[in-house]
């Protein structure tokens, strides 16, 4: 089966395969042939779709100093992500390399722990690091937002209770 039928860029790749990951997840009744399938087709399409960038898309003064490295930092976000989304409760956004998770995280404390990702006391949220920032913290959700771009990958269910 093609996962990723008429997917023609990298985002479209990336959010495609974190609807697959929450539908398809053995911990959501998939299996874990179907995710391995998935988790192939990803790589192979997201290779692809590197190769396709311009040389000086990448070096010293650049975000990522290689395609090699940017692809490093795909597939381990990739898998950060695929590690919780299974999860309910959580808020997952995706903000240029790292994945910030908001939302029910105290049930699921020992799972993000496990998955590698930190508590960030001053945001109070959980983050994944996907390439270590230079950065000392001071820019706001908001502006790291505009100047990464944002994807949310799975949205916590909320239960209404009757009054």
């Amino acid at each position: 089966m093609n996962y990723f039928q008429n997917v023609t860029t990298a985002d479209e790749l990336k959010a495609a395969y974190r609807v697959l990951c929450k539908q398809y997840h053995p911990d959501k009744g998939g299996s874990t042939e179907q995710m391995q399938e998935i988790n192939s087709q990803y790589d192979r399409l997201m290779a692809r779709f590197l190769s396709g960038k311009n040389a000086d898309d990448y070096g010293q003064d650049k975000f990522y100093k290689t395609r090699e490295e940017e692809a490093d930092v795909e597939a381990r976000v990739r898998e950060a992500v695929e590690k919780i989304a299974h999860l309910d409760g959580l808020d997952i956004e995706i903000i240029g390399a790292w994945v910030w998770v908001s939302g029910d995280t105290k049930t699921h404390k020992d799972a993000l722990r496990a998955a590698d990702y930190w508590w960030m006391h001053k945001r109070k949220l959980w983050a994944f690091k996907g390439k270590v920032s230079s950065g000392r913290g001071n820019t706001s959700m908001e502006e790291m937002r505009e100047k990464y771009g944002s994807e949310r990958v799975h949205t916590r269910s909320r239960t209404l209770k009757a009054s």
